[in-house]
């Protein structure tokens, strides 16, 4: 069973940006269940709208590698309700998975865009509401990608690594305003993004993939679930999680470990 957080949420406003599937919109479910007031960020307009009206939240449809965009759904949100309590810096690509050598600029650039500058200008977006506040929580997410490199997967990688870095630069700066700042790092999840690597890595077979993930994850050999996800993102963007900022939060089964 979740842990409930008897009554923390009701009420606040959380901004969620990737919200239309996987861990935006697990986390969407939750905080709803809680009684927060939403405001749901993703580009994929269909699937946000009919998750939005789901949950009664408010969507709007952005991409978050364009300024303008995030400056609109910030507004967006201070527009319907005044403020931000909570914010779950989310939206992310993965990217085409090939060396270096093989890899163009713009292929780097794609992923950057979305990965690392819309969660700088989220941040930058967000804490300007936040401050004059003097309070709000935020989660940024990473990935394990973010404490470990890859061979064939280096802008994902280099993104990740960055959102690590500017969690903890917010989180300085946030802290004499009451703000929390974290960024959770998940391992192998079943989701649509870990379904298309899976297929990147070998397309003939990428059930085969999934099975021989699964069987090097330490604790079940499985795959973790957005749900799971979610569940950890609640908790550092509750008063349970008061004393905890700048870190990076690891949910990945033990992976990473040894």
């Amino acid at each position: 069973m979740s842990a409930r957080y008897e009554g923390q949420f009701d009420g606040k406003v959380a901004v969620i940006t990737g919200a239309a599937a996987g861990f935006g919109l697990a986390v969407a479910e939750r905080l709803a269940s809680e009684g927060a007031r939403l405001v749901m960020v993703d580009r994929a307009a269909d699937a946000l709208h009919a998750a939005a009206e789901k949950l009664s939240g408010l969507p709007v449809v952005a991409d978050v590698s364009v300024e303008s965009e995030v400056d609109r759904y910030v507004q967006a949100a201070v527009d319907a309700h005044g403020r931000i309590d909570l914010f779950f810096n989310n939206a992310g690509i993965e990217g085409r998975m090939a060396p270096m050598t093989e890899l163009s600029v713009a292929d780097f650039d794609r992923v950057w865009a979305v990965n690392a500058r819309g969660v700088f200008m989220g941040l930058r977006c967000v804490l300007k509401v936040m401050k004059p506040q003097g309070s709000g929580a935020i989660v940024n997410t990473a990935s394990m990608a973010a404490i470990k490199g890859a061979a064939t997967f280096s802008p994902y990688i280099a993104s990740k690594h960055a959102v690590l870095g500017l969690t903890k630069s917010a989180a300085l700066e946030a802290a004499p305003y009451g703000i929390r700042v974290n960024c959770v790092a998940p391992g192998h999840i079943d989701t649509r993004m870990a379904r298309d690597l899976t297929a990147q890595i070998d397309p003939s077979d990428p059930d085969g993939v999934f099975r021989a993930v699964s069987e090097s994850v330490p604790l079940g050999k499985r795959y973790g679930t957005a749900a799971e996800v979610a569940n950890l993102v609640m908790w550092l963007l509750s008063d349970e999680a008061s004393y905890v900022s700048g870190a990076l939060h690891l949910i990945d089964g033990a992976l990473n470990a040894g």
